[in-house]
């Protein structure tokens, strides 16, 4: 009777493809990798309109707090933490 050897573990139909693989080098690697930012990111890099007057509104502010006129109404502060919290 003779038996056929299939699936012998000495024998691994990938190897050619690891072989492959190994020989590749770093460099080869890293030029294949590609990225791509959208243009939406881009433009989301770039300084905005809302830097502008977040800048000056934090100037003011600071100006009101240093002069003492800065007036926090608890109220208000207590319905945003309330607000924030119980998310109404």
């Amino acid at each position: 009777m003779k038996i056929n050897s299939f699936n012998r573990p000495d024998t691994n139909p990938y190897s050619k493809q690891m072989n492959h693989v190994e020989k590749q080098t770093r460099t080869e690697r890293i030029e294949a990798d590609q990225i791509e930012i959208s243009k939406q990111a881009k433009e989301l890099q770039q300084s905005s309109k809302y830097d502008a007057e977040r800048t000056v509104r934090i100037e003011h502010l600071k100006n009101q707090i240093e002069q003492g006129n800065y007036k926090i109404d608890p109220k208000k502060v207590a319905h945003s933490i309330a607000k924030y919290y119980f998310n109404q």
